[in-house]
This record gives C-alpha cells, structure tokens and sequence, in this order.
C-alpha cells in the first residue's frame, strides 16, 4: 500500500493510527512501542500473509512458554555516542548490557520456538557472548567496577583499603584527644581529605591544613598534621585506582563499540518481537482472532467490532486516550460480499451506523494488513486491498474558499485516477451536499466509472436514485440499517437486501418536532409515498420475524447438543456401573469358590481321619459334590469369556486401561499372563486379565463393538489462520484426545496460588482418566490467567495448552492436552 494510500487523510479517516497507539501502549519497551506506530499495512498478498503467520506463530508460542523476556532493551544511540565520545562511566554502559543479555535471554527462550518465522527471528538475533563474558569480569551486579577485574586493581584497592584503615584508627586516636576542641566526634571527608571538624574558637588548639569552613563558621575542618603524609599516600592510590579503572572502561568501550551495528540490529529484532507481542495482547483483549485471508474475493465479516466502540478496550481507551465517555457495547457486523459483488450501498436513517459499517469495513482490512489480529468471529474472510481511498466527514476548507461539495468533489476525482482492480474506495453520503438531482446524477456516474475501471467500493446514501441504481445491478448489494419503528431509535444491524430508508419523519419526531409540522409533511409526500413505506415496513417485518426464528432454531439446535451430550454421558455411566457390578460379583464368586476350597478339604482331612466315616462316605462323591457346587454360574463363565476375549485383543505399543479403574497407559511387553503398563511416566506389573484395551467403541456392557473391518482415516482439519492460537483447524476439534472425555474446573475468584493448587488436583484426575482438562480462569486483569498459562507451560504432563474457542469459553479459559 503506497503511502499516499495508506497514510495521510485516509489513515486518518479509518482511525487506524488511534488503534496504533492503543495497541502501543501494550508493548513493554520504548523501542517496541515506537515499533508499533511505525507499522504500515502490506500491499501484497505474499507480504500480509507473512505478517499474519508471524503474529500467529507468536500468539501460538505465548499460549504455550509464556511472555519473551524483553525487560531493559532501551535505544542505545544516547549511549554509544557517550562511549564514542570518551566522557563516560561504568553507568553508560548499563543499557548496552540489558539489550545484550536481552538479547541472549530472548535467544534461549526461542529454543523452544519450532515455527519458521520464529526459528527466523531467533537465528537473526545478533550474539554478544564475548561482550557479556567480559562485562562479567569487570562489572558487578550493581554496576560498579570488580575489586577483580584486573591484578592491578586488585592490588590498588587493597592497598587503599588498608591505608584507609590506618588513617581511620590515627583519626580516632586523634578525636580522644581532642575531643572538647571539636564541634563533633566524627570524621569527614573535604576535597578527597580526610579531616576533623574543628570549632572555630579553638583553631589553633589541633595544628593541620584547613580545607573548609561551615555555613555557619563557627566549624572548620581541618587535616591534622599528624595524617597530612597518609592522606597523600592515599590520593596517590587513588589516582592508580582511577587510571586502572579508566583502561577497564576504554578496553571496554572498544568492544561496545565494534559491536555498535550488532547492537543496534538487536534493538531493532528485540523492538519487532515486542511489537508482536503487542499485536497479540490487543487481539486477547478484543477477544479477537487473526483473519483468513480471501484469495478469490470473497469477503465476509462475522461479528466484526470497531476497537474504538468495542466494550472491551474501555479501560484501555481511557488510560491511553482520555476518553471519559461511557460507551457501550457495539453491535457486531456481519456482512457477505461474493467476489462478484463488487459495490455495498447501506442507506438508513441518520444516526443509524452506516458511517460505522463503511469504517469497520476500511478498518480491519488495514489492520489486517498489518499483522493485526481483529476483533471479529470465526468464518471471518478478509481480501488484500492495494488501495484503500476514503472520502469521509466534513471536508469543508474555509480558509482555501473551498465549499464541502467542491472538497468531496476533488477527493472523488482523485479516487477515480487510482482505481483499478484491487483498490477500494469508501464514501460516505455520496451526492451529498448539493442539488440532490444533480448529486444523485453525480454519484452514479461516478461509481458506473469506477466499477468499470475495477475497484470495489462501500458507499452510504440517503438518495433513492443511488439506491435504485445499486439494487438494478448484479455486481451491487444493497441493505439497510435496521430501524425501532416503536421506539424511534436505530438498532445499529445492517439487514443486506434491503434499501433503508432516511427515517427523515421518525428523527424528526424523537428530536421533539411538532406532530402538526410532521403531520403536514406525510401530506405533502402523498399516497405514492405512503405505500411505499408500508411496503418497506412489511418487508422489514418479516426479515425480523425470520431473524427470530433463526434465533429459535439455533437455540433448539444447541438445546438438542446438550441432550445429546447429556444422553451420551448417562450411557457411559451406566456401562460403567455394569461393569463395576460384574467386576464385584466376579470377586464375590471367587470368594466363594475359595471358600467352599477350604470346607472341602476340611471335610477331606475329617475323612482321612475318621476310619468309620471314611468307610460310610466315598470321598469321590464328595469332591464330586463339591465340583458341582461349585459350578460357574452363567454370569461368570460370560464374564470370564469376555475377560479372555479382552485380554487376546492387547498388543505391544497399543493403549489399555486397568479394568475397573480409570487409569491408562502404553503397553510396552507382552510375556505370558502379565504385562509392562507405562502410566505418566511410570512401568507397573499389571495381570493381563486386568486389562482391557483403551478407546474403540464399546457396547453396553463393555465388550468390544463390532468393526467392519477397515480403520477409518482420521481426517486432518484444513488450517486456518485465527486468532487465539495462531494456525487453528476452520472447525474446532473436540478439546479430548481423539474427541475424548473433557474434565473442567473452575478457577474464578481464586487466588494465584490457590489457584495452583486446585489445578494441580484437576490434572491429577484428569490424567488417570484420560481426558482433557478445561480451565476456567475468566478474563479479569489477565493475571490469574497468565499465571495459570504459565504454569502449564512447564508442567511436565501437558502436552499442549490454548486459549479455548469462542464456544468453550474464549480467552477466559484454557484447553489443556495431557501427555
């Protein structure tokens, strides 16, 4: 996008450079905030939608490690220009060691960083480990010099140290001595000297060099004679001292200053990614995503808000901008052009949006075209505009003597110079301000040339001419902003399809013009007029009726979800309960049978011990009669089977779970009757009757479902660049492994570590059921969920963890993945 399309008058227009400052308050660094307001939409579809896979991959990799550590990276001209000049102090240097080991600390977080336009920035990012190596031998942590930083030094300062000692412990022989000629009991340094404070009267009394004199006189400080020799010695060192300290600086200085153009690229890299950052905190709090971008002109718009109505970005406006409006909450635009229709006229009533819908529009498309995420719904599709021309508001010029028509005018024929396919022009009120006849003549023509040059174009009208000649075109779309006939008010939705009507009457009547004036008027406009407004009227009607039923459906449609979800989990739970009922009867029959194993061979070893009895009784018919007694019962030989069945269906790197618990794991062997079941990390020894393999459908009671024999492909979603998470699938999947079971807990109102806490018996759980975990943090001030975020980050059972859709809770909660 040129700069004269992008910038001046046209940027204005949109308020893309207020957006700039909004979303520049969120970066963390000088730099990256002037970074922000230098941003400049791209022309050209390969250069945006490298912007946008950039901020995505970013947004992917803050949900994931967290913020980059960019703190202490400061411009460093004012710093290297000190240095070039010779004057400096270990001070100087103090930023250029926060942009290097910056530099390094932003190096090593991007380790983890497996995207390309990331693994990019960090392979660009300029390396100072000889730099940083050496600083550490000079500096310390406060940035003073090392007592050994060099022998030399080590040595100078040793011996200031120990002279410094002796004069003390002479001075304070001195100050016994001398104590009532004192105006107090302390030493003092004057002029690097070390001295007492003497009072003026007894001068004479404590012989030396008087350096000072109080504001008061009646105290001078004098340098005894007695430490006049030490005192030199110890200037002496100190000048070794300070020339030591000199040479460290200046070899130091050398090499900041052969790394001055490496630095100054570091800057710059470190500003970008703070600027990227910046991009995806703006697209959090806008509950925004990063737009698909339309590569056959299709362009469509769901729940599409202007930043600077959007509710979300109150407290934001007001720190940045001062706004100390109340605003509320903007209705969201949805809006579909087919690449066929290449021109929107809205009409409508004063007041009713229309000037808002033609500048959400503009807007995030240059927003888009900036890397920025935008505050819209998914199905959102955005097309690349080279030229995006506005002709918006007054532009009435007093002191050139130019009238508003003559202005817009003079816009108008600059539009039609530049059109061709690829630019967009957006004109508010076109034919206004003039003769309507010759206004309406005016603006057709117009916008008949510039849809034969190519361009595509957004234009509000009260005019009917305009309107008339848009519905007779197939490349055109009309609508109508929608409109509260019982209260006379707007509702601010663009209804397409329809022509909107100027409400001329309606407004009138709000705005408290008589009813005999407005009664006068609908007899001057007539019967034609009249039914004309009916008609309208009753087509307006139904499409609200149709609305409401779409409305309807789709909440039955979600009513019937939920049923069906709910229907899904009692099945679950009533196989389960089956299962845990055969299990506790399997176990009672096995207590049993070991029971009636006891009675019997008691009653065998009576036998043997009882001739007469073992004469009347055949101990072949009472081990028989136990046999029988013991007979499985149908139940148990099904249950037995089945175990038998589940136990041939394991293999070696397939999932199992224990039976009649909700722990899973890998097999990793297979030997005999038992298993190796690894489970978080962890080998258990685990009967192979105790297993049963994980996932796969099961019937009612447990058993596996029949298959058709075939493996059906799971079907990898096509991506599709969004916001939360950068690159998401167009459909969200289901949060669960392979659509699996989803935990939940609710974290609002917690404190951090409270929080944590709760979290980490909610993975516990989750983890030996196999499921996923959705965590409710709510959105607040962020920091419950940053702190959150960043503690699944490290945990070293998850796999994965993002913002959840808008469906599952948008960026108030966090979809997590188990390994």
């Amino acid at each position: 996008m040129s700069a004269e399309d992008g910038d001046g008058a046209d940027r204005v227009a949109l308020e893309l450079d207020v957006v700039l400052r909004l979303i520049s308050s969120l970066a963390r660094t000088d730099p990256g905030r002037r970074a922000v307001l230098l941003v400049f939409p791209a022309s050209d579809e390969a250069s945006v939608r490298a912007l946008l896979e950039e901020t995505s991959e970013v947004w992917s990799f803050r949900i994931r490690h967290g913020r980059l550590p960019l703190a202490g990276v400061e411009d460093l001209d004012g710093a290297i220009a000190t240095i070039e000049s010779g004057a400096f102090g270990p001070e100087d240097f103090r930023p250029v060691l926060s942009v290097a080991r910056a530099a390094a600390a932003v190096r090593r977080a991007l380790d983890h960083a497996d995207s390309p336009k990331l693994v990019e920035r960090r392979e660009r990012l300029p390396q100072f480990e000889e730099l940083v190596r050496q600083a550490q031998k000079i500096f310390a942590s406060d940035g003073t010099i090392r007592d050994d930083a060099s022998p030399e030094l080590a040595s100078v300062r040793g011996r200031l140290r120990r002279r410094r000692n002796e004069v003390a412990r002479n001075l304070e022989k001195l100050v016994d001595q001398r104590r009532e000629y004192l105006g107090d009991a302390v030493v003092v340094l004057r002029n690097d000297r070390y001295c007492l404070p003497v009072l003026s009267s007894a001068r004479a009394r404590v012989p030396g060099m008087v350096h000072d004199r109080s504001g008061s006189g009646q105290t001078v400080f004098v340098e005894p004679m007695e430490v006049i020799e030490a005192n030199n010695d110890l200037a002496m060192l100190a000048g070794e001292e300070r020339r030591e300290v000199e040479r460290l600086l200046t070899g130091f200085g050398r090499l900041v200053l052969a790394a001055a153009p490496d630095l100054a690229s570091a800057v710059e890299d470190l500003a970008a990614l703070d600027a990227l950052e910046a991009k995806v905190e703006f697209g959090d709090l806008v509950d925004g995503r990063v737009p698909e971008i339309s590569d056959d002109g299709e362009w469509i718009l769901r729940g599409a808000r202007h930043p600077l109505l959007d509710a979300r970005l109150g407290t934001l406006r007001k720190r940045v901008l001062g706004e100390s409006r109340e605003g509320r909450e903007a209705v969201p635009l949805d809006l579909t052009l087919t690449r066929e229709q290449r021109m929107l006229v809205v009409s409508g009533p004063n007041a009713g949006g229309k000037t808002v819908v033609l500048k959400t529009a503009g807007l995030l498309s240059l927003l888009a075209q900036s890397g920025i995420p935008v505050p819209v719904d998914a199905g959102t599709r955005i097309p690349i505009f080279r030229s995006i021309r506005t002709e918006i508001g007054d532009a009435q010029a007093i002191l050139s003597d130019r009238s508003t028509f003559s202005s817009s005018m003079e816009t108008l024929a600059s539009i039609l110079d530049e059109s061709a396919p690829g630019t967009l022009a957006l004109v508010d009120e076109i034919g206004g301000a003039t003769d309507p006849e010759e206004g309406s003549a005016l603006a057709v023509a117009f916008l008949e040339e510039y849809l034969a040059r190519g361009g595509r174009s957004i234009v509000t009208t009260h005019l009917s001419a305009i309107k008339n000649f848009a519905a007779g075109r197939e490349d055109s779309l009309t609508a109508a902003m929608e409109f509260d006939e019982a209260t006379g008010r707007p509702n601010y939705r663009l209804h397409p399809g329809l022509s909107g009507r100027s409400r001329a009457l309606s407004v009138a009547r709000e705005r408290g013009l008589p009813s005999t004036v407005l009664d006068r008027a609908v007899e001057i406009l007539g019967d034609a007029w009249r039914r004309r407004e009916e008609r309208e009227t009753e087509a307006e009607a139904a499409i609200e009726r149709l609305r409401l039923a779409e409305s309807e459906v789709a909440r039955e449609r979600e009513d019937l979800r939920r049923g069906a979800e709910k229907l899904a989990n009692e099945k679950e739970e009533v196989s389960r309960a089956r299962a845990r009922l055969r299990e506790e009867g399997l176990a009672g029959f096995e207590k049993a049978r070991q029971e009636l194993s006891r009675r019997v061979a008691e009653q065998l070893q009576a036998i043997r011990d009882d001739v007469s009895r073992r004469s009347e009784t055949s101990a072949a018919k009472l081990v028989a009669e136990a046999e029988e007694a013991m007979a499985e019962e149908p139940a148990l030989v099904e249950a037995r089977a089945e175990e038998q069945a589940r136990s041939r269906d394991l293999e070696e790197g397939g999932r199992a779970r224990i039976r009649g618990m909700k722990m899973e794991g890998t097999i990793v062997s297979l030997d005999g009757e038992g298993a190796w079941l690894e489970v978080g990390g962890k080998r258990m020894r685990v009967p192979r009757t105790q297993l049963e393999p994980a996932g796969g459908d099961r019937d009612g009671r447990g058993r596996p479902a029949e298959r058709d024999g075939r493996k059906k492909r799971s079907e990898k979603p096509r991506p599709a660049v969004r916001g939360r998470t950068g690159v998401e699938p167009e459909e969200p999947a289901p949060a669960g492994s392979a659509g699996g079971p989803v935990r939940e807990v609710n974290l609002i109102g917690r404190r951090l570590d409270e929080a944590i806490d709760e979290l980490e018996k909610a993975l516990d759980e989750a983890l030996v059921a196999g499921a996923a975990l959705r965590v409710i943090h709510g959105h607040g001030t962020g920091r419950l969920r940053d702190g959150i975020r960043e503690h699944l980050r490290t945990h070293r059972n998850v796999a994965s963890a993002r913002a959840a859709d808008p469906r599952e809770g948008g960026n108030g909660a966090t979809m997590v993945e188990l390994r």
